[in-house]
């Protein structure tokens, strides 16, 4: 039940249109490429193992700029791997980085094509501390009904039914330096794909700042104010507030229960720490409370979640 171990109610994904908070779909991914040893999770004419993106990002730490981690790039997955070419092409005044599947067909709704181009868009973007702003992004495949998400994922230009999948932008980013050490690398992998799901500084819709501001706050309890408060504090009104967070597709409510199940998953499986301990952290009077909303967030218990973290079968 791969669903519930990132976290993902199974229910609520059945029954329901809303969207599923970013930390949850990276931990599924993982999920996925960990059971089936694949970091391409099927979509491939080859798999590509589990543990290669990670030798990747050690092979490109020592590279001084951008334009040198991504030659290392192209150039080593084209060596292991034929399932996927990549290109990188230096034009006038711009770069095109492209990816071409040996059987796109095998590519289901272009999944793989589209996470494809948002990994070796974000990361590099990660690695030199700015978003690298397309010029423009190509994809072979027509244009899908999901192409409203695609404009938000892909900044720019967007053209469909092209010759190639790929990423144009300029050239003198080749040339920027990787601004990230050792330490902040691994964190990186220990958090993936998590942080590719996030442009670096352009997410700056209201519910990402809301989770930061409460993200920052070091304190053994998780406190959120009242609405109201909350408004004062941004300097908007409540009803600017609601207004917003609506038209971003979620609620004030939902924020505080993705902050209480990320640091909740985080404190059960990480640290170990009791139910008790972590109900009241997460802000709950009583841990049958905390049980009960944990449950309806994941479709596990607490315990049970804890249980599939650690290889053993849960009890329902």
């Amino acid at each position: 039940m791969l669903l519930a171990r990132a976290g993902i109610n199974p229910a609520i994904v059945e029954d329901s249109n809303d969207r599923v908070h970013t930390d949850q779909v990276a931990r599924l991914f993982r999920l996925v490429q960990q059971e089936l040893n694949d970091e391409f999770m099927g979509f491939t004419s080859q798999p590509c193992k589990y543990g290669v993106f990670a030798t990747v990002c050690d092979l490109v730490k020592h590279s001084k700029t951008l334009g040198e981690l991504l030659e290392k790039v192209v150039g080593f997955y084209n060596l292991i791997t034929d399932a996927v070419r990549m290109e990188l092409v230096y034009l006038d005044n711009s770069a095109r980085l492209s990816f071409t599947l040996q059987k796109p067909e095998l590519d289901v709704g272009h999944f793989m094509t589209e996470f494809l181009m948002v990994t070796w868009h974000r990361f590099p973007s990660w690695y030199i501390g700015e978003a690298i702003r397309l010029r423009e992004t190509h994809f072979v495949h027509p244009a899908p009904e999901h192409r409203k998400e695609l404009r938000i994922m892909f900044p720019g230009n967007l053209l469909f039914s092209q010759q190639a999948n790929s990423l144009f932008f300029d050239s003198q980013y080749l040339d920027k330096p990787l601004v990230r050490t050792n330490r902040e690398l691994e964190a990186f992998l220990a958090n993936s794909p998590s942080d590719i799901m996030t442009i670096p500084g352009e997410d700056n819709s209201l519910e990402a700042q809301i989770e930061r501001t409460f993200l920052r706050v070091s304190s053994q309890r998780l406190n959120f104010p009242k609405a109201e408060e909350l408004a004062e504090q941004m300097s908007i009104s409540p009803l600017t507030l609601y207004r917003h967070l609506q038209q971003e597709g979620t609620s004030y409510q939902k924020i505080k229960d993705n902050i209480r199940r990320e640091i909740a998953i985080d404190k059960l499986v990480n640290e170990n720490l009791s139910v008790d301990e972590v109900s009241e952290i997460v802000g709950f009077e009583e841990p049958r409370s905390f049980t009960r909303a944990f449950k309806q967030w994941t479709g596990l218990s607490p315990r049970n979640y804890c249980k599939y973290h650690r290889g053993q079968s849960p009890g329902y």
